[in-house]
């Protein structure tokens, strides 16, 4: 590897501005270029951010530009085509999650990466906020002992209906809870589920309703439990998130992805707590924590290490929310698939 990262970008949106400024942040990163369909939208990325090229399409881009990896934030529904063409093209890949809405695609994605000996990455962002960051420091130490259970709430406002399909709400934003659930306890082995949508009038007639507010159960490999009250019906001005990691020896809370981590140990009355600075702006604030996880991305493939989380945790987060729209539908606990 050369002395830089050379780091190529398809998507010039929202979010894909926020990746983009984590790679110009970073010492060992260069951002040699920016890719849209319109052309226009990439060329005034390129001249905001100071990026030396831009290109309408990644074939023109690939033929052009010598670069380690390629970051893909295009919307969510449309990450299989710009990813396979960057992973054919022999490149690592970042993609923002979910890895697809189609668990077909998603599966295609992961097996290009491992036919091609290069890395696929998933944005699961939550990872790499700072209370989760310093809840995984205490889960690693071994201080909560035997995990007993770990209870979940991501809820905040969200559509009420979409073309996307009823199950929107496991895509679009349960995935990064899934991910969460599965990087402190383990995989999760089958799950059962109750949906709901209380607001189904307000629907858009000629979308689908979207299932709102769903309460899910899980069982783990090892003898633990874990459940997860998922919504779209409450309000981004309330608390959106809360983990809670109960072992033998301790509990841990994070609260609000950034606001408090706790840790609790048992016949302790001492509680460790972790708050954020408020002289240090990218620990109060979510979208700070795209450039956290740019930075493991770049530090992990920097350093030969693969990056994580992968494009295998996107595929078996679908592969849970899949067994949770099965559960539903059956009415039964469903068995989680995994590979072999």
């Amino acid at each position: 590897m050369s002395k830089t990262l050379k780091v190529a970008a398809v998507g010039c949106g929202v979010i894909g501005r926020r990746h983009q400024l984590g790679y110009l942040e970073h010492p060992q990163a260069e951002l040699v270029a920016v890719c849209d369909i319109d052309a226009e939208k990439a060329k005034d990325r390129a001249q905001e951010l100071g990026v030396p090229n831009w290109y309408p399409s990644i074939q023109e881009m690939v033929a052009n530009e010598e670069c380690d990896a390629i970051d893909v934030v295009t919307a969510d529904h449309l990450h299989f085509e710009p990813v396979i063409e960057c992973l054919e093209a022999g490149k690592h890949v970042m993609c923002e999650k979910p890895l697809s809405l189609k668990i077909g695609e998603a599966e295609q994605m992961v097996a290009k990466a491992e036919e091609k000996g290069v890395h696929l990455a998933i944005d699961y962002n939550r990872r790499f906020a700072p209370g989760y960051a310093k809840a995984r420091e205490w889960f690693d130490n071994g201080e909560c002992g035997q995990i007993a259970y770990i209870d979940m709430k991501l809820s905040q406002g969200g559509p009420v209906s979409t073309w996307k399909g009823p199950y929107y709400l496991l895509y679009e934003l349960q995935t990064h809870a899934i991910d969460l659930l599965r990087w402190f306890g383990g995989e999760i082995v089958a799950v059962c589920s109750q949906m709901a949508h209380p607001r189904i009038k307000d629907a858009n007639p000629d979308e689908d309703p979207c299932w709102t507010s769903m309460a899910i159960s899980a069982r783990y490999e090892t003898d633990a439990v874990a459940s997860l009250l998922a919504s779209w019906d409450s309000d981004f001005t309330h608390p959106i998130e809360r983990l809670e990691i109960c072992g033998s020896d301790a509990e841990i809370v994070v609260d609000n992805v950034l606001s408090l981590a706790t840790l609790m140990r048992r016949e302790d009355s001492v509680v460790e707590e972790y708050r954020p600075s408020i002289f240090r702006m990218e620990e109060l604030a979510f979208d700070g924590t795209f450039a956290w996880r740019v930075k493991a991305f770049v530090d992990d493939l920097f350093n030969d290490r693969p990056p994580l989380p992968s494009g295998k945790d996107g595929l078996q987060a679908l592969r849970v929310v899949e067994a949770i729209v099965q559960s539903w539908e059956e009415k039964r606990e469903v068995t989680v698939q995994r590979d072999e």
